[in-house]
């Protein structure tokens, strides 16, 4: 795992489009099926988003890079078992709803044609490895303890992103600010994204949009970090 002056070293010489991912836009390509809310499924064009970014990086690695840090991939790890097991139970769930509209039809006399459950199909398996080939793609980069120790002091006075209590955020967040604004420091005009899907921390209120507390930080001119609340808004900025 390189430190951020490995990866500002490194864009120095072979420029291109940064890509900073939050944890949860890497496990929404598995955890987008299930509901939203009852009778509401997910959107999943996340899927088709990250399919895209792969595609397109797989053809032309020197388009963009995609920046993760060390929390991030362990995080991924921690949780990516368990959201593959709650894809199986929703999958299961809607099989066994279309069971009782074919017992249904069974007791009316009515013919359907053949059902292939879902369950027993290969689609979750296939969602974790896309979203397995999105952390392995990822340049993933070392913690630094004093930006740690930033991400600390902002739970301790509840600022945002830690605003509630939580530090794995700010942890994040300030190691995305720090790469930029290295960045920045050696001279680096390319686009630096950085992608969360997590309204409740970063976006105003239900707009993916940054939240007007962690405004004055990415847009400070030593820095110019952009924000966007899904990476199926971010890539057609990057012309992905």
């Amino acid at each position: 795992m390189p430190p951020i002056a490995t990866v500002v070293a490194d864009l120095a010489s072979t420029p291109k489009p940064v890509i900073c991912l939050d944890t949860c836009d890497i496990l929404e390509v598995v955890q987008c099926l299930d509901w939203d809310k009852p009778g509401s499924p997910r959107s999943v064009t996340c899927i088709r988003s990250v399919r895209g970014l792969l595609d397109a990086l797989a053809v032309g690695p020197d388009r963009a890079l995609v920046v993760i840090t060390d929390l991030v991939a362990k995080e991924w790890e921690q949780n990516i078992e368990s959201i593959r097991r709650k894809a199986d139970e929703f999958l299961a769930k809607i099989d066994a709803l279309v069971g009782s509209v074919y017992r249904a039809a069974g007791f009316a006399g009515t013919v359907m044609p053949v059902y292939d459950p879902l369950a027993s199909r290969a689609l979750v398996d296939d969602l974790v490895a896309l979203s397995t080939s999105l952390v392995n793609l990822a340049t993933r980069v070392d913690l630094d303890p004093a930006l740690t120790a930033l991400a600390l002091n902002r739970v301790m006075v509840k600022k945002r992103p830690s605003h509630d209590g939580h530090i794995k955020d700010s942890i994040n967040f300030e190691h995305y600010l720090e790469l930029t604004r290295s960045l920045r420091a050696a001279g680096f005009t390319e686009d630096v994204v950085f992608v969360s899907r997590n309204r409740k921390d970063y976006w105003e209120g239900d707009k993916d949009r940054i939240h007007p507390d962690l405004k004055p930080e990415i847009d400070d001119q030593a820095v110019r970090l952009r924000f966007f609340g899904s990476l199926t808004a971010a890539l057609p900025n990057l012309g992905l």
